[in-house]
């Protein structure tokens, strides 16, 4: 379509992700992104945060139910789409939309440690050994630390979980 105008957005999550369903039963998401631009105050010399600007993102399909999973309040995100201005109000149509690395670390399925993912048991740990106090020191007895054991499997070559639904089942059920 003419007219239309590509935009990359950078900016926080404001707020929660609504997640709605279409009267076909597509997935549509909605949540508001708080763009913060840097502006250069050539008095002072320095780099400040300019007025902070609302832009509600809206994506749809199987990228809706992603970004209805992934992103809550406060997570920095890499938004990309179609942009309009609307009653004074910026509105995102989103193609894309990820988590900026900048600012978070990421999982996706083949790179998530087994441990998370459920497909190995966590680590034994040793069991903690008290330490007597010698009888100078006065105040309770103090615990020797622990060493961390090795994971009994290498999460780096073990085979990829198949689906993130026994990981996200609980989450699901709160939205």
């Amino acid at each position: 379509m003419s007219g239309e105008t590509a935009a990359v957005i950078r900016g926080r999550v404001y707020g929660t992700v609504q997640l709605r369903h279409t009267e076909r039963g597509m997935p549509a998401a909605r949540f508001t992104v708080m763009q913060v631009p840097r502006e250069y105050d050539r008095a002072r010399g320095q780099w400040r945060d300019g007025e902070p600007v609302p832009v509600i993102c809206t994506v749809t399909g199987p990228l809706a139910r992603h970004v209805a999973e992934c992103l809550t309040d406060a997570v920095h995100v890499i938004a990309t789409g179609n942009v309009a201005l609307r009653d004074n109000v910026l509105y995102l149509d989103s193609a894309q939309v990820g988590v900026d690395l900048a600012h978070h670390v990421a999982y996706v399925d083949d790179t998530l440690p087994a441990v998370l993912a459920g497909r190995a048991p966590a680590p034994p740990r040793a069991p903690a050994v008290p330490v007597p106090s010698p009888a100078h020191r006065a105040g309770p007895a103090r615990r020797a630390p622990v060493a961390a054991a090795a994971p009994e499997t290498d999460w780096w070559r073990s085979a990829p979980r198949p689906s993130w639904d026994a990981v996200t089942a609980p989450s699901r059920t709160r939205r």
